[in-house]
């Protein structure tokens, strides 16, 4: 349970890298989560993700221990 929040802190990020972070999560998540939605909606969405990430690229997340 430690692990995860240590995790979940996202610790070494600043509190904007850390906004940016969370709303790239929240944006996949409902991106995943509609089914039945009507086309302008989706559409929302899509740009909605697609701005996210492209301000996730701007983040510098670190490297995952088990790459290496």
């Amino acid at each position: 349970m430690k692990q995860l929040i240590k995790e979940l802190s996202l610790s070494g990020l600043t509190l904007k890298q850390k906004a940016i972070v969370w709303y790239f999560a929240i944006s996949f998540c409902l991106l995943a989560s509609t089914a039945e939605a009507p086309f302008w909606f989706l559409f929302l969405e899509v740009a909605n993700f697609a701005n996210a990430a492209r301000l996730i690229k701007r983040v510098p997340l670190p490297e995952d221990p088990q790459d290496n």
